[in-house]
């Protein structure tokens, strides 16, 4: 009868701790899922961060793409209105150059008339030859830096009259001329580059 006893409460025994077991483990297994929750929850806030970091890094990008453009924008500007700025500078400098040059060679044109002139005059005489030979040589050097400063007489004597370059102060009816044909010239005339400095004084036919 002990044994039987004895054995009744070994199986109760082990009942008891087998229960006691399950209710340890049930107590447990939400205090294991804890750290589980805990390390998802570390990983959310650390995407939601490194998402964050990287708009804010696009974001500052962006604005910084944007305040280069503003500087290289700004930069071509500066740059074209400084292009502007030379070119005109440059342009003003030649206008100047050519109106200035222009103006002092006009005043000395009424010279080279008189030397043209006097080169033409020729006598038998052995004096006036060797002036004649002096006044050449002077107006072939006056011709020469006439030349170098870009001087250059207006063709007139048989071309077609031009009132921009020709002054007609005489016409007359030939048939053996051509239309507007240049027939006489009284005064030469002279341009620098494009920029008339004096009108050639001419005769016009038909």
């Amino acid at each position: 009868m002990n044994n039987e006893k004895n054995g009744a409460n070994f199986e109760n025994e082990e009942i008891e701790t087998a229960a006691d077991t399950v209710t340890a483990q049930e107590k447990e297994k939400p205090a294991g899922e804890k750290p589980e929750k805990a390390t998802k929850k570390k990983k959310e806030k650390a995407d939601d961060a490194a998402k964050k970091l990287i708009a804010d890094l696009i974001a500052e990008n962006e604005k910084q793409k944007s305040e280069l453009a503003e500087q290289k924008d700004m930069y071509l500007r500066v740059l074209a209105e400084y292009e502007n700025f030379r070119r005109r500078t440059a342009d003003e400098k030649s206008k100047i150059y050519s109106d200035t040059t222009a103006e002092v060679v006009e005043k000395f044109l009424p010279v080279l008339d008189n030397l043209e002139h006097a080169a033409v005059c020729s006598t038998d005489s052995d004096a006036d030859s060797a002036i004649r030979q002096g006044v050449e040589l002077v107006l072939r050097s006056f011709r020469e830096i006439l030349e170098k400063l870009g001087v250059s007489e207006i063709p007139a004597l048989g071309e077609t009259f031009d009132p921009n370059i020709h002054n007609a102060v005489m016409r007359e009816d030939d048939p053996e001329k051509g239309e507007s044909e240049i027939t006489a010239v009284f005064q030469k005339g002279y341009k620098l580059s494009n920029k008339v400095i004096r009108y050639s004084m001419v005769k016009v036919a038909n």
